[in-house]
């Protein structure tokens, strides 16, 4: 008789019946792989808005490398109704988030479970949609990080991979898009105006990238082939929208650039693309950008299907978006992260990569200049909150946890380093290691370990010690210039670093591969770049011999081409140039550097905000980039409601708005003067009605000629301006934020243009009107009622959320604070994400600072993930007091 076979048991479960550890995912991928996952939904009821949920089969073939107790599959849907292993039923012990098995022998078994999910309408999961043009009804899918079960059953983890199939049935009619191509579209016997679309299985995918979109979606087809293989089958390209849309989807625009992205990629990583066929949707309500779904892309509607005049920033920035999404098809779906700890191996790789490839392939060259000011500012902020930054291999040790590592450090910050990675080792490595990558990684799972062991081989070089002070270190260094001369020439520039990390205290110097640009006015005034110096810094301090004997330069950029990832503290003289003269340094990508640190320089409170404020309204010009302008702008703002003290929030805000004294420099006038239809003038028309909605706290007379311009802009009385759908609604807010609208004009203006985006701007009018009861009613609407779309609950956040309105809503704290643990408790992770951010006091005062530091000392045993959200926006707020004194 043989000895019995050992039995592994399935470690401790969480208090929280939806998480999910690191160390319970570790165990299941140990004990099983998952050979195939085969799902069947039925959506025919989706039309019905009386139907909450549908019918849905899953089956999964487990290889079991051991005998295992305690094994589960993940589903959080309305009900599980049967359950088969190997052909026969079994109990069902599903307790709403897991379906326990019995015990199963090492080998292989079939698990069928049928099921009935329910429709969302939060973005994640199964998202369902009505339109109120049409009628029409839509579906998408949204899983990241592990929402797949909210949609079938299925392993919710990254490192289970494994085929998948997908058969939907549906209205006939629909279009199905999914990972794979359909492989055949019937009708359904005996079920008139059914079809049943099949889709070819997949190479293997983790259950995030599974995907769906079904409806009756307008589409526009192309295709693409390889330059390098021109004998493969070219690749099926489409972009959908909702057909009540379908006159404003620029196809042209969205294919071609989709194609200069494949060449591009096709070219630099040399893995033919692994997915079949590239389909493009754009879905509405959704609570993201973009999301990187094998085969079957998906994009923010509301952001990226253009429906009016827009800058060449959106066009530059959608790019962008289809780029990085791209990207991932490489990085993160062929080669997906064994656990989310290594999010930053497909995020940080698909920001630098999208962007990389936005500046080479598409006519939007600037792009590493909105890096700069956009993506890197976010970095930045993410980065020096003591109690919340973290490394870019962060550590995760659960799924709750998981869901906030998508931000700031783990996409710009990374993709920053990337970038100081490629300057270090040289772009040809790192296409090698890329490659390599690929090749030995393939429809696999990858981790920091693997990727520095194949960089290193590709570098030949250690990359251990660059990697541990890089990726494994939280905080930027800073980085500061001292100049030494005789008058005329230089006799010594020196480079200083200093550096903590955050997550520690301890001290922490990084090597930094960099360029110093020195710069002096030209004969026509302009600021020039005279001597480019690169520098290697790997101390506390270098000498740049290269600069002794130059002339003294009028300005010196400490990290020109924007090359490492480094708070700049400029010398003085430079940032006394900067501040008067930064509109005649003509290089756009030097220019974005120096407004990156003085934006710093004002959330560190070392330049006054109203010194920001002066310096954006003077030297921002009209030829600043688009993106780069809508920045400044909207941080002059942010500094002028927040970073001022109550008493000079009115003249800090007066500029902003054009209702200052005459001399000063004014946003009104430089919006007038801005030339007729041009970008600079959409720019600086929507920063002006941000700002104008602020008015409140200005005199009453200040408020009577704001509401006067903001009606004359709505006439069509400032020429140039095309008064589209999004203009008129955030004009239309800035009056409600005044109090200033009339009896009925928010209703007439949505019945004259009822489709859904406008539905969500009058809410969000309404939302922002300046009365006490409806700041408590919009309080309490947003913390209970579960109905509520993630966009509609965005209105009403936004709407709350006023700095103006700070008076109203200063009595609410306490409600707001109360109410956080239930709330977390009964929704859904990102919903209660948005509320918690969304309704938090950030224009708050000391009592608010103190009030939050309380509720985080009475409740140490909250949820992680909570008192995270918590402690990000309660450092902002004191950062923001701070610059106040």
């Amino acid at each position: 008789m043989g000895l019995p076979t050992p039995v592994s048991h399935a470690p401790q479960r969480l208090a929280s019946p939806t998480n999910l550890s690191r160390q319970e995912a570790a165990w299941r991928s140990g004990v099983l792989s998952l050979s195939s996952l085969a799902v069947v939904i039925d959506v025919t009821g989706a039309t019905e808005a009386g139907s909450t949920g549908f019918r849905v089969r899953s089956e999964l073939v487990l290889s079991l490398r051991q005998a295992a107790e305690g094994l589960w599959i993940d589903f959080l849907g309305q009900q599980v109704s049967d359950v088969t292993v190997d052909g026969g039923p079994v109990p069902v012990r599903w307790d709403g988030a897991r379906l326990v098995l019995p015990v199963l022998a090492e080998g292989e078994h079939r698990v069928v479970i049928e099921a009935r999910g329910r429709y969302s309408n939060t973005g994640q999961g199964l998202h369902r949609f009505h339109d109120p043009v049409d009628g029409a009804t839509y579906l998408y899918t949204h899983f990241e990080p592990s929402d797949a079960r909210r949609a079938w059953p299925c392993a919710d983890q990254p490192d289970l991979k494994a085929p998948f199939s997908l058969t939907v049935v549906h209205p006939e009619g629909w279009t199905v898009l999914a990972n794979g191509a359909p492989a055949s579209v019937e009708a359904v016997a005996g079920r008139a105006g059914v079809e049943v679309t099949t889709m070819s299985v997949t190479r293997p995918l983790p259950s995030y990238l599974t995907a769906m979109a079904a409806g009756p979606w307008h589409r526009v087809h192309g295709q693409w082939s390889s330059r390098l293989r021109p004998d493969d089958a070219p690749v099926p390209l489409s972009w959908s929208c909702r057909a009540s849309l379908a006159a404003h989807l620029d196809a042209d625009e969205l294919l071609a650039v989709t194609r200069a992205g494949m060449d591009l990629f096709d070219e630099t990583y040399d893995y033919p693309y692994p997915w079949g066929t590239y389909d493009s949707v754009l879905v509405p309500e959704y609570n993201i950008g973009a999301m990187e779904n094998p085969g079957c892309v998906t994009f923010n509607e509301e952001t990226y299907l253009f429906q009016g005049p827009v800058t060449r920033a959106q066009h530059a920035g959608r790019a962008n978006t289809i780029l990085h999404e791209m990207c991932h098809m490489w990085f993160g779906d062929l080669v997906t992260p064994r656990w989310w700890e290594d999010t930053w191996l497909k995020e940080s790789f698909a920001d630098h990569q999208g962007t990389w490839a936005q500046a080479l392939a598409t006519e939007w060259t600037e792009a590493w200049a909105t890096f700069a000011l956009g993506r890197k500012a976010w970095a930045y902020a993410e980065d020096c909150r003591p109690q919340t930054t973290h490394p870019i291999t962060a550590t995760v040790d659960d799924v709750e946890a998981a869901r906030q590592t998508f931000d700031g450090i783990t996409y710009a910050k990374g993709a920053a380093v990337l970038t100081q990675l490629v300057a270090h080792v040289g772009q040809d490595v790192f296409v090698t290691a890329a490659r390599r990558w690929f090749r030995e990684h393939a429809f696999a799972n990858g981790d920091l370990e693997g990727f520095l062991g194949t960089l290193s081989h590709a570098s030949g070089r250690d990359m251990q010690t660059w990697a541990r002070v890089w990726l494994s270190t939280s905080g930027a260094s800073v980085l500061t210039d001292e100049i030494e001369s005789d008058g005329g020439r230089l006799t010594r520039l020196t480079i200083h670093q200093e550096g903590t990390d955050l997550s520690t205290g301890k001290a922490v110097l990084r090597p930094h591969t960099l360029v110093v640009g020195l710069y002096s006015f030209n004969d026509d005034g302009d600021l020039v770049r005279t001597h480019r110096l690169p520098v290697t810094l790997e101390g506390p301090q270098t000498q740049v011999p290269a600069a002794v004997g130059l002339a003294v330069p009028d300005l010196v950029t400490l990290n020109d081409e924007d090359l490492t990832y480094a708070v700049v503290r400029p010398d003085p003289d430079s940032l006394a140039t900067a501040r008067r003269a930064l509109g005649r340094l003509r290089d756009p990508l030097a220019r974005a550097v120096w407004w990156s640190s003085l934006t710093q320089l004002a959330r560190d409170a070392l330049l006054a905000p109203q010194e920001l404020i002066d310096t954006v309204l003077t030297q921002a010009d009209d030829s600043t980039q688009p993106a780069v302008l809508a920045r400044l702008l909207a941080d002059a703002l942010l500094v002028a409601t927040r970073y001022t003290s109550p008493s000079e929030r009115a003249a800090a805000l007066a500029p902003l708005v054009g209702t200052g004294p005459a001399p000063q420099p004014c946003a009104w006038q430089l919006l007038l003067a801005a030339e007729p239809g041009s970008d600079a003038q959409l720019v600086r028309l929507r920063a002006w009605a941000e700002a104008a909605g602020q008015g409140l706290l200005l005199t009453v007379g200040e408020g009577d000629l704001l509401e006067q311009r903001l009606r004359s802009v709505l006439a069509g009385e400032v020429a140039g301006v095309v008064v589209d759908s999004d203009l008129r609604w955030r004009l239309l807010t800035a009056l409600a934020q005044l109090g200033r609208t009339l009896p009925g004009e928010l209703d007439t203006a949505l019945a004259r243009a009822p489709q859904a985006s406008n539905v969500t701007r009058h809410l969000r009018a309404l939302s922002s009107m300046p009365a006490a009861r409806l700041k408590e009613d919009v309080l309490e609407r947003a913390l209970v009622d579960e109905s509520l779309s993630n966009d509609h609950l965005e209105a009403l956040l936004d709407g709350y959320g006023v700095d103006a309105h700070r008076a109203l809503t200063a009595p609410l704290t306490g409600r707001y604070l109360e109410a956080l643990e239930g709330l977390w408790d009964a929704r859904g992770q990102e919903t209660a994400t948005r509320v918690v951010m969304g309704l938090f006091p950030s224009c708050g005062d000391a009592e608010d600072l103190e009030a939050v530091d309380t509720w985080l000392a009475d409740h140490a045993q909250a949820p992680g993930a909570l008192r995270r959200l918590v402690l990000k926006q309660r450092d902002d707020l004191a950062r923001a007091l701070r610059a106040r004194r």
